[in-house]
This record gives C-alpha cells, sequence and structure tokens, in this order.
C-alpha cells in the first residue's frame, strides 16, 4: 500500500469513528445528515424504513412528520410521538442508540437486533 492511499484508508477511519462516537451513525447508517435534494430525501426514506422495519411509504410519513429529522423520524416511526421523540433526543443528548434503548426501557436489540 502506496503513503498515500495509507494515509486516507487511516483518514477516512478516523472519521467514520468522530461520526459514531458523535452519535451522527447508527448501524452504519449515516442518521443525522441534511436533507438538500431528491437523493437525500430517498436515503433518508430508506434509512427509516431500514431501521424501523416499516414501509418506505410509512417512512416517508414519518419523515414529514419528522420536518426531515431522520432521527426523530426514525423514533415515530418506532411509536413515539412528537413530544416524546424530541425528549428521548434532546435526553440522549441527540445520540439515536441511547433515545431508542431509553424508549424501549434500554431493549433496543429487541427490535433492531444485536451489535
Amino acid at each position: 500500500m502506496k503513503a498515500g492511499t495509507a494515509q486516507k484508508v487511516i483518514l477516512n477511519l478516523l472519521s467514520t469513528a468522530i461520526m459514531i462516537r458523535c452519535g451522527r451513525v447508527y448501524k452504519g447508517l449515516m442518521v443525522d445528515m441534511t436533507i438538500s435534494n431528491k437523493k437525500l430525501h430517498n436515503r433518508a426514506v430508506a434509512i427509516i424504513s431500514q431501521v424501523a422495519e416499516i414501509s418506505e411509504e410509512a417512512a416517508a410519513s414519518a419523515l414529514d412528520d419528522a420536518n426531515g429529522e431522520i432521527k426523530t423520524g426514525i423514533l415515530y416511526a418506532l411509536g413515539a410521538d412528537r413530544g416524546r421523540a424530541e425528549k428521548l433526543l434532546l435526553d440522549s443528548s441527540g445520540v439515536l442508540r441511547t433515545a431508542i434503548e431509553r424508549f424501549y426501557g434500554k431493549e433496543a436489540d429487541v427490535v433492531n437486533g444485536n451489535d
């Protein structure tokens, strides 16, 4: 491996670790992105659908109800109402994994499988 390639790999690993640590990634999916175009909207719908295990139509509705906030949309799709979803995210410093664990009483693996 050449030095430039090795440097790129290390920087990618570092940035990925930072994103995970900051709570921007959940199960390998970027759940904290700004939806600025149709492609990103479709990706957000797919993320909600995958995490909550619901149809893309239901995921699109949850995303719309959440005003384009993916994390809030996921919590809606899992059954939280608006106030509860926002409080869960606030209390968990915006970390979706913690919010889901709190929503299910530390049993997030029941819905999302083991990590």
